[in-house]
C-alpha cells in the first residue's frame, strides 16, 4: 500500500494529550522554570478545541535571567509546531501568561 493511500476513518486526540503535548513543549522551552497551576488553569494550561483547531492559554514562571518576549514568543513556535506536528491540527492562538520569575535560592 502507498504511504499516500489512506484508509477511510478518522483520528481523534483527546484533549488531555494535547494538553500534555502542550505541557511538555513549554516545560521543554530555555527560560521556563515551570507551569504556574491557578483557578484558570490546573496544570497551567487552558486549552479549548473548536472545529479541529486549538486555542491555549499558558501560565508560566519564567527563570529569572529569560529574555520574557523571546522566550514567549520561542514557546508559541513551539507550541504550534508541536501541535501540528504530533497532532495533525491547527493552532488558533496561544496565549501566554508570566505569573511569576524563579530566582535561584541564597545561601
Amino acid at each position: 500500500m502507498n504511504e499516500k493511500e489512506r484508509v477511510p476513518g478518522n483520528t481523534t486526540v483527546a484533549p488531555e494529550v494535547m494538553e500534555t503535548i502542550i505541557q511538555m513543549t513549554a516545560n521543554d522551552t530555555q527560560g521556563v522554570a515551570r507551569l504556574y497551576s491557578n483557578s484558570n488553569a490546573q496544570n497551567g494550561v487552558k486549552m479549548k478545541i473548536t472545529d479541529g483547531t486549538v486555542n491555549a492559554d499558558v501560565y508560566l514562571v519564567l527563570k529569572s535571567d529569560a529574555n520574557t518576549m523571546e522566550v514567549c514568543k520561542r514557546v508559541q513556535n513551539k507550541i504550534a509546531r508541536a501541535v501540528k506536528e504530533m497532532a495533525g491540527m491547527n493552532v488558533g492562538y496561544v496565549n501566554i501568561h508570566i505569573e511569576d520569575f524563579s530566582y535561584p535560592e541564597v545561601k
